[in-house]
């Protein structure tokens, strides 16, 4: 009988490290796949870490960036983001949309894009950059 699989989105799931988000920035690949702006680097490490980020610029209001904010991990321990790879990579999930989405249309984008990423990671391939609208 298998255990039941964490549901729950972790510490351990969290990219915390102002170092390796640095890096993933200077030299990740990025993925675009509108309202999202990913970010990717393969770790060393056998985990998937993420880090989301709501601009300031485009949401005023706290409340309405932590909304977004709250959907994206959501969308993401729903979908086990730990195991959607073998291998470990680190993730900067930046929203761009200009409004707050609807949730199976941001849940659609997320699993896209996570399936985009794994496919680059699993292949050895990795673009500098990328559309998939």
């Amino acid at each position: 009988m298998n255990p039941p699989s964490r549901l729950s989105f972790e510490k351990s799931d969290r990219l915390c490290s102002q170092r390796r988000i640095s890096e993933i920035f200077r030299t990740g690949s990025v993925l675009f796949n509108h309202p999202l702006k990913v970010l990717y680097l393969p770790n060393d490490t056998q985990l998937s870490r993420v880090v989301i980020s709501v601009p300031k610029r485009l949401f005023k209001r706290a409340v309405k960036r932590n909304q977004i904010k709250r959907q994206i991990r959501e969308i993401l321990r729903k979908a086990h983001f730990r195991d959607f790879t073998t291998t470990g990579v680190d993730l900067c999930l930046l929203f761009i949309g200009k409004e707050i989405p609807d949730y199976k249309f941001l849940n659609e984008k997320i699993k896209d894009v996570l399936g985009k990423i794994s496919k680059r990671v699993e292949s050895g391939t990795l673009p500098s950059s990328d559309n998939i609208d």
